[in-house]
């Protein structure tokens, strides 16, 4: 294969901020990365204040400071339909943050690239590290391995808790399927940013195996004994006294065609 053929065509977004509409002055503060093969899209923003504020003295940095983990949320609330997401995204965004006409390029990780891009347009520290042990990208590279492996659509994706628990339960795993009678589930998790999720995980498991046979893989940046820190560790051992499995997602490519194998084919 040329270098070419394996990379993927993805749609740039530049975010700007303009504060005064009538002068049309803007500063870049984030980009957006769409690659509709993988079904990834990611973002990152800008945590300069001292930037913002010397090109707009009474912006408002609560403001910005929430726009990385509200445009996460987004993103996971809209999995199934990214491409009506970023349709809707301009109509939605208020005058002050606006989204750029789509740029088309190749990317060969696109879950990578965003970064070196956010370097190029916006030219300062993320709000977030792009790093594996950050939940929106290890699902990003788990929903990239699955189309890579060709089994995204033989998924069920965003499977509700609220199924095994209780009306109104807010928790969804990420991707699960059911060989032979058994449903196995998958979920994406950063052991040292996630030990609340760690905890609502094991806990919701004890009630989905009291209605069916099920297992839970926790889909973790690295293994536990390579993160850092009290709280990674205490996030692993809550996962593990629950018996769910911990798996990097640098296995995912394996565990992709592991599952691909137990589908049949």
């Amino acid at each position: 294969m040329t270098p070419e053929a394996n990379r993927k065509h993805c749609r740039l977004y530049v975010v700007r901020y303009v504060p005064d509409i009538v002068r049309g002055e803007f500063i870049n503060v984030g980009v957006f990365l769409y690659s509709p093969e993988q079904k990834y899209l990611g973002c990152l923003f800008t945590s300069d204040s001292r930037r913002l504020k010397r090109f707009h003295p009474q912006a408002d940095l609560e403001m910005f400071r929430s726009l990385q983990e509200g445009f996460e949320e987004q993103i996971q609330d809209n999995a199934e339909n990214l491409e009506d997401y970023l349709e809707s995204l301009a109509k939605s965004l208020s005058n002050l943050i606006q989204i750029s006409e789509p740029e088309s390029l190749l990317a060969e990780e696109p879950s990578l690239e965003i970064r070196k891009l956010f370097d190029r347009y916006v030219g300062d520290s993320p709000t977030t590290e792009v790093q594996e042990n950050t939940r929106l990208r290890i699902k990003g590279l788990m929903n990239a391995a699955f189309v890579e492996a060709g089994i995204l659509e033989r998924l069920e994706r965003r499977i509700p808790a609220a199924r095994y628990t209780f009306p109104g339960d807010p928790l969804r795993f990420d991707f699960g399927y059911r060989p032979d009678g058994e449903m196995k589930l998958l979920h994406a998790l950063s052991l040292p940013r996630d030990t609340e999720l760690a905890k609502a995980l094991a806990y919701t498991m004890g009630l989905v195996r009291r209605r069916e046979p099920a297992t839970l893989t926790a889909v973790v940046g690295s293994e536990p004994a390579e993160e850092r820190g009290e709280v990674a560790r205490a996030a692993a051992q809550i996962l593990e006294g629950s018996d769910i499995l911990i798996e990097p997602v640098s296995n995912i490519s394996g565990v992709a065609a592991s599952i691909r194998r137990e589908l049949g084919g």
